[in-house]
């Protein structure tokens, strides 16, 4: 059966046409027989509708999508009208009327699968052209798309039988290397909303409802969660919430989980990332390294760069990143340089004049960061990667005075480390220390921001190639975690799992690091590697958890 790819948009919508661009760009790089491509630019829903009556096979749409992802991120799912459908607040598309396309396609008998390719966009404002964010991550968009596509040219595509799904429906089942012992409604994390509800039969992929922080997505969960607990049929035996008590997921979870008088289990949100990857490939044990934004630790610091021991017994955490103080906390996340400056002070470093008047900081402001970092103010410890990307980017200058989007300076970072052309054999590595905690490797990335100091200028010329340093000096750093926690543990397989991951040039730097220690290591095919899976560990985790 020949599937058809479907780029839809407008060009003259910003990111509206992002869709054609990545169908035109993959027809120079694919040539798998069985696929068609085909644009359909500025098309409303009725000739959506009537095109896809004339194709006689599945189709894959591309499109720019309101998925509450951050910009530039994709994800691609079954597709049906009630997974658009604009009143839940779950995934719609720009205004096309996606759901009314599919809904009138159906009935008019339209009886193959349909999945979306669906990219968060920057900006739609009337405009020819992509935006700048949008257009540095077209290459890596295109190979996903040709990855997806080849993915499903290889499944069998049967047409739908019978009514259309249900909105309690969650899509797939996946199965693990062994049931779990309990029902689990999962409720994953705040800003990537996606529950999950498991039990012996399986967990269901899951469904991204959006960011928790707002109204709509608030109510979808909710609307959800009490669906399944008022089910007798597939009642809960447990809830599964992260161990952050203030995210609202949490605190829906406790609530409900007293209203109904069922237990409630806490996971630590990087034991969810490891666990995600871990049901994917059926996997009961595993050494993990965890690289995300941040996620509340047992301890009580932000925890994001993580060697962990899972098993179905729990989860042991083998080593880490040094910590460092967020001064202002997200208000740091938000303005990469008050992260680089408090990296300096945790170096013993104090910038000087000339550093204020190059970044437009101001004495006053820093003094406050100072004591924020030296007197624990408002100022929680992270151990997370995401943040060590979001420091170097400042340190070289490339990240934005105020994030747009989560991710940005790291993207950066990435885009200018794949623009370096090997003239040097042996790129530097960045100097960092490692120390032991107990049974923990901490590496301290302190020699690296002390040569990369206040003072120090950078070339245009430099800058890839100590971008690209950088990627491989973090990418040794974990292979030295992997290395502490076998030594530790034994011969185990290698899970990577965390929103860092996404990047793929860290991966590369990291696989021929990995490969030497005789060890199989996992990365998400199918699943979220980023906050979207959290549920998805959290269900294995409570479901295996005695």
């Amino acid at each position: 059966m020949e599937w058809s790819v479907i780029g839809l948009g407008n060009r003259n919508a910003g990111d509206d046409g992002i869709g054609l661009t990545l169908v035109e760009g993959m027809a120079h790089i694919f040539d798998k027989k069985g696929v068609t491509l085909h644009l359909w630019e500025e098309a409303d829903p009725l000739t959506v509708a009537q095109n896809l009556l004339e194709l006689t096979g599945p189709v894959l749409i591309v499109d720019c999508a309101d998925m509450g992802l951050p910009p530039g991120e994709w994800r691609a799912f079954p597709c049906e009208e009630n997974t658009l459908r604009p009143d839940n607040s779950s995934v719609s598309t720009h205004g096309l009327g996606m759901a009314q396309a599919l809904a009138l396609a159906r009935g008019l008998g339209y009886a193959h699968p349909i999945h979306l390719f669906g990219i968060q966009p920057f900006d739609l404002s009337p405009q020819t052209g992509l935006s700048s964010g949008m257009r540095q991550r077209v290459p890596a968009m295109i190979d996903a798309l040709a990855g997806t596509t080849r993915r499903l040219g290889s499944a069998p595509a049967t047409p739908l039988r019978g009514p259309a799904p249900r909105d309690d429906d969650r899509g797939q089942i996946i199965h693990p290397a062994l049931p779990l012992g309990r029902r689990v409604l999962a409720m994953g994390i705040e800003t990537k909303n996606a529950p999950v509800l498991g039990g012996s039969e399986g967990i269901s992929l899951p469904s991204l409802l959006g960011d928790t922080t707002t109204p709509g997505p608030r109510s979808a969960l909710e609307k959800f969660a009490r669906r399944v607990l008022e089910d007798p049929a597939i009642r809960p035996d447990v809830i599964a919430v992260d161990l952050h008590p203030d995210m609202f997921p949490s605190v829906l979870g406790r609530r409900l989980a007293q209203e109904h008088a069922i237990p409630l289990i806490t996971v630590q949100h990087h034991h969810a990332h490891a666990a995600a990857c871990m049901v994917e490939h059926q996997l009961e044990e595993c050494v993990a390294l965890v690289c995300d934004g941040m996620g509340w630790g047992e301890d009580g610091t932000l925890w994001g760069a993580e060697a962990l021991h899972v098993t179905p017994r729990g989860c042991t955490r083998l080593g880490t990143f040094a910590p460092v103080p967020l001064p202002g906390g997200d208000r740091a996340v938000a303005h990469p340089l008050r992260q680089l400056f408090a990296r300096w002070i945790d170096a013993g470093i104090e910038p000087g004049t000339a550093w204020h008047e190059q970044t437009g900081c101001t004495a006053s402001e820093t003094s406050v960061w100072s004591r924020q970092c030296q007197n624990g103010l408002n100022a929680p410890l992270s151990h997370a990667a995401g943040r060590l990307f979001d420091t170097f980017a400042a340190a070289l200058g490339i990240a934005p005075e105020s994030i747009a989007f989560e991710g940005e300076p790291a993207i950066r970072l990435e885009t200018l480390a794949r623009s370096y052309h090997n003239t040097w054999e042996n790129p530097p590595h960045l100097p960092y220390l490692m120390r032991m905690d107990g049974a923990m490797n901490i590496i301290d990335w302190r020699p690296t921001f002390r040569l990369f100091s206040p003072s120090r200028q950078f070339s245009s010329e430099a800058l890839p190639l100590w971008a690209f340093s950088f990627h491989q000096s973090v990418a040794r750093a974990l292979g030295h975690l992997a290395r502490h926690a076998l030594a530790h543990v034994g011969p185990q397989p290698i899970v990577l799992s965390g929103g860092v991951f996404m990047n793929g040039l860290l991966r590369e730097c990291l696989d021929p690091i990995l490969r030497p220690l005789s060890c199989r290591f996992f990365f998400h095919r199918h699943t979220p590697c980023g906050d979207a899976g959290i549920a998805l560990g959290q269900a294995w985790v409570a479901g295996r958890k005695v």
